[in-house]
């Protein structure tokens, strides 16, 4: 890592140990410090993005898409990793739950950021200019793709405000009947939930090369995004059992988060691996063109970049316990992974419309900061006076 990146994550880090100051239960007490900020870095790049129209519009909404992408996808996993932990009792993960559900009650934010995607359709879809020669015209049409895309959010946006909502009366006061209805909701929501991710990258993503298809992609945006989220927690753990957490997050729940990031970094491998040996054995000129221009040139530097970097060191780095039980050490890999996320997004979007090799964009680094800024900015507005421990009950026991 360079100087000036060293330096950026030394920023990073101790904006966020600021950010956590609170004894043990409290409220983070600069959440509202950091809203704001984060809202002006995301102002700034929305802005810029949209002066950025005027310039390339296709560049601008497929930067902005991008950077919508990977971020969706770690939120998204965020919600399945809360639904999940509710529905296995995972009592060690109490200290990170309200953390977890804080990102993933996002949501609303997403939902208007994709109307900002609207206008740039015809910019980004191929089908869209043209339904000739695509296999699926009667799905792959503006109307039913709206439609389609609001009923993702409805469900995302129910399930995670709900089961916030419940978080925070267990964090205001004893709820064991709060406790059980997460629960059940998690049962009856994680497959409406799974379904609609899937659905959504074929829409959003897959759908940029309409005359491809792979039945795992979803799985595969999945499996990168979840694995983000996790980094993200951990993360975020990190930063907060130096203040609003101390003493709740031991050494057991960054064991328990190591061992994780060390199963879906080998998941994530394992299905990106697979789809592309499938195709590569079958060896049809359809489904082969969309690895073409992936394994050529810059893109297949980044390939290996991405091979090396989100599967063979991090995962080398995550063997020994001493790593996965190390603060410091665990929230430097947390960061290279949600890095890696992003990459591995571009790889998949930005081909699109420079199959002929990799062309850094301005753009590319405003849409982060806008999505990026808009919902950290969001997220932390809504912990900001809020305790992150739930109380003890007889139905939730302390996880101490």
């Amino acid at each position: 890592m360079t100087r000036r990146g060293m330096g950026a994550l030394a920023a990073a880090l101790y904006v966020g140990r600021r950010w956590s100051e609170a004894g043990p239960g409290e409220p983070p007490r600069h959440a509202g410090r950091l809203a704001r900020i984060a809202f002006v870095i995301g102002i700034v790049g929305l802005v810029l993005s949209a002066l950025g129209l005027l310039v390339d519009a296709r560049q601008a909404y497929t930067s902005f898409l991008t950077a919508y992408a990977a971020a969706i996808s770690v939120a998204l996993g965020a919600l399945i990793l809360a639904m999940s932990t509710h529905l296995t009792g995972a009592r060690w993960f109490i200290p990170l739950r309200r953390v977890t559900e804080g990102v993933a009650a996002t949501m609303p934010v997403f939902a208007i950021l994709f109307i900002l995607l609207l206008p740039g359709l015809g910019e980004l879809y191929p089908w869209v200019r043209s339904s000739a020669g695509v296999p699926a015209a009667a799905y792959l049409n503006v109307p039913f793709f709206v439609i389609r895309a609001v009923i993702y959010f409805a469900i995302w946006i129910t399930i995670t405000l709900l089961l916030d909502r419940w978080s925070a009366e267990r964090a205001r006061a004893p709820a064991p009947g709060a406790l059980g209805k997460s629960r059940a909701l998690s049962a009856a929501g994680l497959p409406l939930v799974s379904l609609a991710l899937t659905f959504a990258a074929f829409d959003w993503l897959m759908s940029l090369a309409p005359r491809w298809f792979s039945t795992i992609y979803g799985l595969y945006w999945f499996s990168g995004g979840f694995l983000g989220a996790l980094a993200l927690v951990a993360l975020a753990g990190c930063v907060a059992s130096g203040g609003t957490l101390a003493g709740a997050i031991e050494s057991r729940q960054y064991r328990a988060l190591g061992t994780l990031l060390v199963t879906f970094i080998v998941f994530w491998a394992y299905i990106a691996f697979c789809q592309f040996l499938i195709i590569w054995i079958g060896d049809i000129p359809v489904e082969i063109a969309w690895y073409v221009p992936r394994m050529r040139g810059s893109w297949g530097v980044l390939a290996v970049v991405l091979i090396v970097g989100q599967f063979a060191l991090p995962f080398l780095l995550l063997l020994p316990r001493a790593v996965k039980t190390n603060r410091t050490a665990l929230g430097v890999i947390a960061v290279w992974l949600l890095v890696m996320h992003y990459l591995d997004v571009y790889w998949l979007v930005l081909p699109a419309l420079h199959p002929d090799g990799i062309h850094p964009h301005w753009l590319d680094l405003t849409g982060l900061a806008a999505v990026v800024g808009l919902t950290v900015a969001y997220g932390a507005w809504r912990i900001a006076g809020q305790p992150l421990l739930p109380r003890p009950s007889v139905a939730e026991p302390s996880p101490s």
